[in-house]
């Protein structure tokens, strides 16, 4: 006769169900890392979760067969604001990013009931996923719960981060396994590879004439609707994706938006990436090749604040590493001093690399995102 598991052993390992509320506003950075969240939590800790999302032709974009209505690797993609149906007992609402709540759902979370009307015995968990940052005061909020003063709804703090008193990073389980970044791994060559991902305020245009009257043969990868106005002025009219056009010691390789898999092996197969936002810049740590990173504009200048924060975390982890990547990572922020940054850096790129490997290396040893998140919310429900 086969043993009844006790009923608190069944809830311990009931599959947890989550709706994560995305609104796209750093275009597809905010719906890459809702949809590798969402990925991971179905295909790493069985749990139901859909994903609602306001421009679902984003998603489309970099993630083949993710359809408003339809299923994708086990996730239900809704339209904003969705069903807006009333959370159920014991699901996981998460507003990513701080944002607004479609307003039934909202109200629910303030006065959860279960069926019939009746109070619920398992109230929904809302749960707000922040955007990464290095800074100090992340560790002292991550966790904390706000009840809202005008109708009680309580909202749990999620901060990703790069230390154990945050939310850690998203891997994916096996990402770093002994040669599974060997696929495209940069090859010896005197040409180097860079791909550029970047935001208009980025000083694109000065580095491609730079890299055009260098020293060293360089080809850059740059996708469509990236620089389009620095290529123009080095080399006229954008080529098409799939083309490419040469400058001096440049070549300009154009390329279509990238699914998520293929793009993370362009990174791994690259000698540099700059990268942007949350999700290139979080994949190409995983790389383990060197990076220039560059965050969301804010106001106030708030975005240069969160780079100092990871120079110094990247510091404090890598360990002291040639001095050229900081002022490199500044100049590409605004700072002055890009004509004497990239010639620095770029000499010292492969005395740059094992400071990025070692990174990576210290990272890897801690818990990722979707697991920390699934224990998270164990623990409140």
């Amino acid at each position: 006769m086969r043993r009844r598991e006790p009923a608190r052993a069944r809830t311990a390992i009931e599959a947890l169900s989550f709706r994560i509320y995305c609104r796209v506003v750093d275009n597809y950075g905010d719906a890459g890392v809702c949809w590798r969240l969402a990925r991971q939590l179905v295909l790493e800790h069985g749990a139901r979760v859909a994903l609602v999302i306001d421009a679902p032709q984003v998603l489309a974009a970099i993630v083949p067969g993710a359809r408003a209505g339809q299923r994708c690797e086990g996730v239900a993609i809704e339209r904003w604001p969705g069903s807006a149906r009333a959370p159920a007992e014991g699901e996981v609402v998460i507003s990513a990013f701080g944002c607004d709540l479609p307003k039934p759902v909202r109200a629910a979370l303030a006065a959860p009931r279960g069926a019939g009307g009746a109070r619920a015995t398992r109230p929904p968990l809302w749960v707000n996923l922040e955007y990464l940052s290095a800074q100090s005061w992340v560790e002292g909020c991550h966790g904390l719960a706000s009840r809202k003063p005008d109708d009680g709804a309580v909202e749990h703090f999620f901060y990703p981060g790069f230390t154990d008193a945050t939310g850690g990073l998203l891997r994916e389980r096996g990402l770093l396994r002994a040669g599974a970044l060997a696929p495209g791994a940069p090859e010896a060559s005197p040409a180097r590879r860079v791909s550029l991902f970047c935001y208009p305020q980025a000083p694109a245009g000065q580095l491609l004439e730079m890299i055009a009257t260098g020293a060293r043969p360089t080809t850059v990868l740059i996708p469509v609707g990236v620089a389009e106005r620095a290529i123009a002025q080095i080399a006229g009219t954008p080529p098409p994706p799939g083309t490419a056009v040469t400058v001096g010691r440049l070549r300009i390789e154009r390329f279509a938006l990238l699914p998520q898999p293929q793009y993370d092996r362009l990174l791994r197969g690259c000698d540099l990436n700059f990268v942007r936002g949350e999700d290139s810049w979080v994949r190409a740590i995983w790389a383990a090749r060197p990076f220039v990173w560059q965050p969301y504009l804010q106001e106030g200048d708030a975005h240069l604040a969160k780079l100092e924060a990871f120079l110094a975390r990247f510091e404090a982890v890598a360990g002291p590493g040639p001095g050229e990547v900081a002022p490199m990572m500044r100049a590409w922020n605004g700072g002055a001093g890009l004509e004497t940054a990239w010639p620095a850096f770029a000499e010292a790129l492969d005395r740059c690399a094992p400071a990025f490997a070692r990174f990576r290396g210290a990272l890897a040893a801690g818990t990722d995102l979707a697991t920390r998140l699934v224990e998270f919310c164990r623990v409140r429900l």
